[in-house]
């Protein structure tokens, strides 16, 4: 048939051989290709050729925008990534019921609601703002600090930063070697800072621009020196060197505990002024009939220098009003008669007085900065004598300082006493203005030279020589997000690469990269317009895994494309009297050919994401709901948009060259098929004549050759297997299944933010003390009578029965059997 003349002329139907000719008019027919009202509007026929696909794309558009509009204004509580509670499980209900009933400790004074604003804070005479929030005012306020004696603040916080360690292969990090590992680590990073500059380029040593300072009592013209870390060293690091330096320091005045560090001593020996007893010598009761002559010369001496030092501090009280007098006192200004029921307490537990760690007790120095101070750690007998110390639970201050460094997981039964983890913590040091924290991330942390990129470089270092025994991770205020933004950029990448790959598969496939990007389009315009269906209509929060079905619909969206390009091709050929040669019943043959198997895929699809939605857990019910309203929607824009796209490609920018040669299919728009017709015509095949039909594709061939035979033979032992398989399957997930005995990993274990983030969480304690907390009289069966929508606004349901009794004096002995429960841990 000749095209007619407003027809373009690539769209006029080929004449087909008599063979072919027969074998149309032969075959069945498999619907009416007549158009109807509908598919005339898709295909352009209504109103103006590019009508329909401007209108649906215009309508992804506009349902992406009304997304972004909710977005900004609902800002990041349009998205949770909150845990969803399964409400329907008792356990669940009492856990959230004594929450509602225990209730949440309410803030008084400066840090309630009210005083949030700044200026409500300023108005009151009680309040004072600092660090981006309201604080009752100190009765007795600190004098300006000097250089670098507070901690650097970033964002209105202190400027942590912390290292966390992890022994592989079997290793502990309490061996010598994994120690010295750890020590070569902090004293680089504590110093030299690995060669990390600043922002003009200039090396900036930690330790001489950077860290925390310490200042000695009563000596106000010294320069400071670097403050003590909380490092893990700290625990080996009192050898004969680092008594030597410690003593050295306290006798300087880097001590906050005053005449009680007269007491120490380099011997590990009960403290000079204690009876074997457990009395203090002198001491008789009576603190009239005190005196000194009992104690050694040397701590009678020491504590002369500080009864100077308290004369003159009492002399210059003297002439100040009570409160400043009160606010001047210390315990450094404090007199041996005002330390008595401190001593008599400290002897009845019959302590050693030798020098300890910084954070070990009043034997401490508060500048006993290790990178520089310490010489090596201790060996042999005074190792084994630390680690039994920390593991004496009468020794509260070595006790006290393992739960700091070393994990929970640490046994102290144990034999070998192996430890798989440890911390260390230090801060920068500032003037507490958060305009240097700024300073601090822009022109020092961040950089290709800067310290975290130095850091970087030596953790790499340390492992490298550890030999993969060792695993340094840094966690700090002023680089977290430097970390998870890198985390997010490889995700990102990740994720685009995927998109790009599916892109390129589609058009090595459509042999257009107009179809390809309109197939992408697709895709991706599904998910905002599903999730303004979901946050708008529905009413709902998008949930972290909901982000997840990106990927699902890549594969949906393709083959929805796949199925509807490949019937147009078909219609040519396969159409028969049904389509006529004229490109407007081709298409409606290929829409209706195409809608019913799409139509069919995507209900059973949706059907099984919806039977999820039954589901008790709201994570698995909300992901299945919402990936059913994706498939969906994706479904509805393949037989809108891109059917509408099929024809504005084949109308305006189909091209009158054959598949193979150059600027036709496959090189202007695919690139494909012509570079491999040329270089390898077996992974296209022979180039059919004009006007004959195409040649089977590879995999064509493959499914309906090879495979089907096989299948056809061998189908009883197919069956079999599949069925031995299964059963397996099941077997084995009936055998392993097993309750979960530990929270899934945060992401990538290989991610030192991640990991180091897990570690810190499940072995060491964040928080500070643990607090215990108990409620009684709730209802067994309901525990939770109303369920807010926020955890705050839960109502828990009481039951009489139980707090009857509560209040019997059989409930009353058991109460007080379960708190003392309680103190005893």
């Amino acid at each position: 048939r000749k095209a007619a003349p407003w027809e373009p002329r690539t769209l006029a139907a080929l004449e087909l051989p008599g063979a072919m000719a027969e074998a149309s008019a032969a075959r069945p027919s498999e619907g009416t290709g007549r158009p109807n009202r509908w598919i005339m509007f898709v295909a352009g026929q209504r109103v103006c050729p590019l009508c329909s696909f401007c209108t649906f794309f215009l309508t992804g558009m506009l349902f992406a925008l009304v997304f972004v509009r909710e977005a900004i204004e609902k800002s990041d509580a349009i998205f949770s990534f909150d845990a969803q509670v399964v409400r329907s499980d008792v356990d669940v209900q009492r856990y959230y019921a004594f929450r509602a009933a225990r209730g949440e400790e309410l803030q008084t004074g400066c840090g309630d609601e009210q005083h949030q604003a700044r200026g409500v804070c300023e108005d009151d005479e009680q309040c004072e703002w600092s660090s981006q929030r309201c604080e009752d005012k100190q009765v007795c306020p600190h004098p300006d600090p000097k250089p670098r004696q507070s901690m650097l603040l970033y964002r209105g916080a202190p400027a942590w930063a912390g290292i966390v360690y992890e022994a592989k292969n079997g290793r502990s990090l309490l061996d010598d070697d994994m120690l010295g590992y750890i020590d070569k680590f902090e004293r680089i990073l504590l110093t030299t800072a690995n060669g990390a500059v600043n922002s003009s380029g200039d090396l900036s040593p930690w330790d001489q621009d950077w860290c925390l300072k310490a200042y000695p009592a009563g000596n106000d013209g010294h320069p400071g020196k670097c403050a003590a870390t909380l490092s893990v060293l700290n625990l080996f690091s009192m050898n004969a060197h680092g008594r030597q330096v410690t003593a050295r320091q306290v006798a300087e005045g880097f001590t906050a505990a005053g005449p009680l560090s007269c007491l120490c001593s380099d011997a590990d020996a009960l403290c000079s002024v204690c009876t074997p007893e457990g009395g203090l010598k002198g001491f008789g009761g009576d603190p009239a009939h005190f005196s000194l002559d009992a104690w050694p010369a040397d701590v009678v001496s020491c504590a002369a220098r500080y009864a100077a030092q308290n004369a003159d501090s009492a002399e210059q009280r003297a002439n100040r009003t009570q409160k400043e007098s009160m606010c001047s006192r210390t315990l450094t200004g404090s007199s041996v008669q005002d330390l008595l029921p401190v001593l008599t307490s400290l002897c009845a537990w019959k302590p050693t007085c030798q020098w300890e760690p910084p954070g070990g007790g009043f034997c401490s120095s508060t500048a006993f900065y290790r990178a520089t101070d310490g010489d090596g750690l201790v060996e042999g007998a005074e190792k084994e004598r630390v680690m039994s110390r920390m593991c004496d639970e009468q020794d509260l201050k070595w006790m006290g300082m393992r739960k700091s460094f070393l994990p929970a997981s640490f046994d102290c039964q144990s034999e070998d006493k192996k430890a798989q983890f440890a911390r260390t913590t230090f801060f920068p040091g500032g003037d507490g203005k958060d305009a240097e924290g700024e300073n601090f991330e822009t022109n020092y942390v961040g950089g290709m030279r800067g310290w975290f990129m130095s850091e970087q470089a030596l953790e790499m270092q340390i492992e490298k020589e550890s030999g993969g025994d060792l695993r340094v991770m840094l966690f700090s205020a002023s680089t977290l997000r430097q970390q998870f933004l890198g985390i997010l950029i490889v995700d990102m990448c990740l994720s685009i690469t995927s998109l790009v790959l599916v892109w390129a598969y589609m058009w090595w496939t459509l042999e257009s990269a107009f179809l390809a990007s309109c197939a992408m389009f697709e895709i991706l315009f599904s998910l905002p317009v599903a999730m303004s269906l979901w946050t708008v209509i529905c009413r709902q929060q998008i949930q972290f895994f909901q982000m997840l079905t990106v990927y699902m619909i890549l594969g949906i969206g393709a083959d929805d494309a796949f199925i509807l390009q490949d019937a147009w091709l078909q219609s040519r050929y396969l159409g028969g009297e049904e389509t006529d040669g004229d490109w407007k019943t081709r298409f409606a043959w290929a829409y209706k050919r195409s809608f019913n198997a799409m139509a069919v895929t995507t209900a059973t699809t949706c059907g099984s994401f919806l039977i999820g939605a039954f589901s008790p857990l709201p994570q698995v019910r909300d992901f299945c709901i919402f990936a059913a309203v994706v498939v969906f929607v994706d479904w509805v824009f393949c037989e809108t948009f891109f059917a509408s796209a099929i024809v504005v490609h084949e109308r305006f920018l189909g091209c009158g060259f054959q598949k193979g040669q150059c600027m036709g299919p496959g090189c202007c728009c695919g690139l494909w098929r012509c570079c491999a017709a040329a270089c390898c015509k077996s992974l296209v095949g022979e180039i059919p004549p004009p006007g004959a039909p195409p040649q089977k594709r590879a995999m064509e061939r493959w499914f309906e050759g090879s495979l089907f035979n096989s299948l056809v033979k061998g189908r009883c032992g197919f069956i079999v297997l599949w069925c031995v398989v299964i059963i397996g399957m099941c077997a084995n997930a009936g055998i392993s299944l097993r309750t979960a005995t530990k929270a899934n990993p945060q992401g990538r274990e290989s991610l030192d933010t991640i990991r180091g983030a897990e570690i810190l969480a499940n072995e060491f304690t964040v928080f500070g003390v643990p607090a215990v907390s108990m409620v009684w009289g709730l209802d067994d069966e309901q525990p939770i009578s109303e369920w807010g929508s926020t955890h705050a606004d839960n109502v828990a349901s009481h039951s009489p029965a139980a707090i009857a009794s509560f209040v019997s004096p059989e409930g009353q002995r058991e109460l007080l059997s379960l708190c003392r429960a309680a103190d005893r841990g």
